[in-house]
């Protein structure tokens, strides 16, 4: 197994990173929803990048993926026209608005349920599965990272002893899980360049024996979802937004390389926002339940 240098990991924001790559055999597998489900159908595609469908008609995803058409399983859903949110931080001191929106669809997909919402945050070593539509993974690569220099000097090698080392992506993207723990809870993304701060956690991309299916976040995954399973049952805890990576690394939004980390929103910060918008299912269900029993009733009179 490869070791890198983690200890000096200098992180950069990669505020436009949208499959999740995984460290398990040739990175083609985990394309069907896992064995335990904690809500494949519900992660779809869109502009590039990667939506989650919480119920009600209502989508979440990154703001800087924006609202589109979104396809689950393989059917596209239009949005609702001006029914775009910008989700907001309550904490002083940080940027008004976060890396966050939802839309409302004009038609709402046919069996997808509503997603339980996280209330409390997750905390360390917390196991997640991680689902997105981002990149495929490409060729395992070796780097001779050069540390005098500023950014830092990447070179390729095929020695036996380099000091870095991880995966190349391809152009394809396909929906995929992984599993990683949260390596860092209660943090804050600061805004750079004009982005907004998120309330976060995050994971670390290892090289382990242990780490089955391990996952990182690459370009495409923005908007995927972050999912913890409590007694209850599965919790949509996060959703992907950025990635971070060495000094001077080849894009930590195409290639993942051991130590890179996946930053995904805190949703259980923004869960009474996101709440006060979607209906609770019973509520939503009460709706559905008076529109049809209003639509049987005009039926009877005609």
């Amino acid at each position: 197994m490869f070791r890198c240098f983690v200890a000096a990991l200098l992180l950069l924001l990669t505020p436009a990173a949208h499959a999740v790559v995984i460290n398990t055999g040739d990175g083609k597998g985990n394309t069907n929803a896992p064995a335990d489900d904690p809500g494949w159908a519900n992660v779809g595609y869109i502009n590039g990048a990667s939506g989650i469908y919480l119920g009600a008609g209502w989508v979440l995803t990154a703001a800087h993926v924006g609202a589109g058409n979104i396809s689950f399983s393989g059917i596209s859903y239009s949005p609702l026209t001006g029914s775009s949110i910008v989700l907001t931080n309550s904490t002083i001191g940080r940027t008004t608005n976060t890396d966050l929106l939802m839309f409302q669809l004009a038609s709402t997909p046919a069996g997808l349920g509503p997603l339980t919402l996280a209330s409390s945050a997750p905390t360390l070593g917390t196991g997640v599965t991680m689902i997105g539509a981002g990149r495929d993974r490409g060729a395992f690569t070796k780097w001779n990272v050069n540390t005098n220099t500023t950014p830092w000097t990447w070179t390729e090698t095929s020695s036996q002893t380099p000091n870095a080392a991880g995966y190349q992506t391809l152009e394809t993207n396909s929906m995929r899980w992984g599993t990683n723990t949260l390596s860092t809870v209660n943090f804050w993304v600061p805004g750079t360049n004009g982005s907004p701060d998120v309330r976060s956690f995050v994971t670390t991309f290892t090289d382990t024996v242990s780490a089955s299916d391990e996952a990182q976040a690459v370009l495409g995954d923005s908007g995927g979802a972050v999912f913890t399973k409590k007694e209850s049952g599965w919790e949509l805890s996060g959703a992907i937004f950025a990635v971070g990576g060495y000094s001077g690394q080849p894009s930590a939004a195409t290639n993942a390389i051991f130590g890179n980390v996946t930053y995904s929103a805190d949703l259980s910060y923004y869960a009474p926002q996101i709440m006060s918008i979607v209906p609770e299912p019973s509520t939503y269900a009460l709706i559905a339940f008076s529109a049809a029993a209003l639509a049987f009733a005009r039926r009877r009179r005609r």
